[in-house]
């Protein structure tokens, strides 16, 4: 059974910023180091978790908004 959470342990984070500035990059240290990915993926590999899209990962960059939920000190 998954974890409930109530609003009070609920935090959403955006991160916004102009285009290569490592947003994707920063998405997926946080995913790695919350544990929700057992690898740190690289857009210049192709191998990130938000760009799944066939053409983010030709053109390494971001087009469509990505939801990353994770797991952190009794937060979701």
């Amino acid at each position: 059974m998954l974890p409930q959470y109530g609003p009070e342990n609920i935090r959403n984070l955006t991160l916004l910023s102009h285009g290569g500035a490592g947003k994707t990059s920063v998405s997926e240290a946080v995913l790695f180091t919350a544990g929700a990915t057992k690898r740190l993926g690289k857009v210049d590999d192709g191998t990130t978790t938000s760009d799944y899209d066939p053409d983010e990962t030709k053109r390494k960059i971001s087009v469509n908004l990505s939801l990353l939920p994770c797991q952190w000190r009794g937060t979701k």
